[in-house]
């Protein structure tokens, strides 16, 4: 049996600066951090966040956190835990410490490891990794794990969190007009669909996605319907608030996909009070899936402006549901995240 205690704790993620600041929301795992006094290190930047091809991409984006990975294990003063935040850093981490039969307990949050080549290269390779505990975001996820894996492999489903003390509208300041339908994000969209959908709708409509996405993709969707405007410009957190508050309904039209895709976007939906409207996937947060969004099941344009224009027109009903949205968003907030991942790393340690 093992506990945290005083032992040393390294958390691994995309930004070692955990500070809160007023205008941005807090980081989940800067929480975990604080409950586990653990230090943060920041490695190299997911394969997405870097240009040039796919291969080239993993390649700078794994190698150099391996050689991170064997340093850290190799240190004198070697972490009796190390909680990697996402497969980017987990992986690498799972291979270094398999290869140098490292002491320390290693336990990974897991978003993308969903699809069927990578549930058979798990299953393959379980032997040549180190990972004592796996974190999932949904039950549908854990499941899937536990397929790949076998019954034996430690299993936790802790949903992702959101800043409900950030993403509240009472501090925001949304512009004067009519209200909008929003959109939001970019990953694993269907926007096709979306466009579709509300092209006779006599609402605006205003899509966010990423910058990035601004500039390549929307090219590949053709003619952008009348009523649909791009936010092209990089917003801030703020400004993104405002943006939520300004909205009646917020939409997600996904792929389906067992990743937990648009979950960032529904939480913050939620905890600004918003009906979220979204199209059916695997990865739907559980949260949605228990009755605290509108999913549209087998999506086609028309059941997808249904479900719009149903929101939309719900008056005082839609009121009273965004209102129990945010209380159902408070059930996911960071602290509630926080203190789910670190009940699961001390079961993890104890059993090791």
């Amino acid at each position: 049996m093992r506990c945290v205690g005083s032992q040393r704790v390294v958390i691994v993620g995309p930004e070692a600066n955990a500070a809160w600041a007023q205008d941005r929301p807090r980081l989940d795992y800067a929480m975990v951090a604080e409950k586990l006094a653990a230090e943060i290190l920041a490695w190299a930047a997911s394969p997405a966040a870097l240009r040039g091809s796919y291969p080239v991409r993993v390649a700078r984006s794994f190698a150099p956190n391996l050689a991170h990975a064997r340093r850290l294990l190799l240190q004198p003063t070697m972490p009796a835990l190390v909680y990697t935040t996402g497969e980017t850093w987990g992986l690498p981490v799972a291979v270094a410490a398999a290869l140098g039969e490292s002491a320390a307990v290693h336990v990974m949050y897991c978003h993308r490891v969903y699809s069927d080549r990578w549930l058979r290269a798990l299953g393959t390779l379980r032997s040549r990794l180190r990972v004592d505990g796996w974190i999932c975001v949904t039950n549908h996820q854990a499941g899937l794990l536990h397929a790949a894996l076998g019954p034996d492999a430690r299993i936790a489903t802790v949903s992702q969190g959101v800043d409900t003390l950030f993403w509240d509208p009472a501090r925001a300041q949304p512009q004067r007009g009519s209200p909008y339908v929003l959109s939001v994000g970019s990953e694993m969209r269907d926007y096709r669909l979306l466009f579709a959908a509300v092209r006779d709708l006599d609402v605006e409509v205003v899509v966010k996605a990423s910058s990035a996405w601004m500039r390549v993709g929307r090219d590949a969707l053709g003619p952008i319907p009348q009523n649909v405007r791009l936010v092209t410009e990089r917003l801030s957190y703020a400004a993104m608030r405002d943006l939520y508050a300004g909205a009646s309904v917020v939409t997600i039209p996904l792929v389906d996909t067992p990743q937990a895709a648009g979950i960032t976007a529904i939480l913050e939906a939620m905890s600004m009070g918003k009906p979220v409207v979204v199209t059916d996937s695997r990865g739907l947060p559980d949260l949605v899936r228990d009755g605290a969004g509108i999913v549209v099941p087998n999506a086609s344009p028309r059941l997808l402006a249904e479900a719009i224009r149903s929101a939309i027109h719900d008056g005082g009903g839609a009121a009273r549901t965004g209102t129990e949205l945010r209380q159902r968003a408070v059930a996911c907030n960071l602290e509630a995240h926080a203190a789910g991942v670190v009940a699961f790393i001390t079961q993890v340690m104890e059993n090791a």
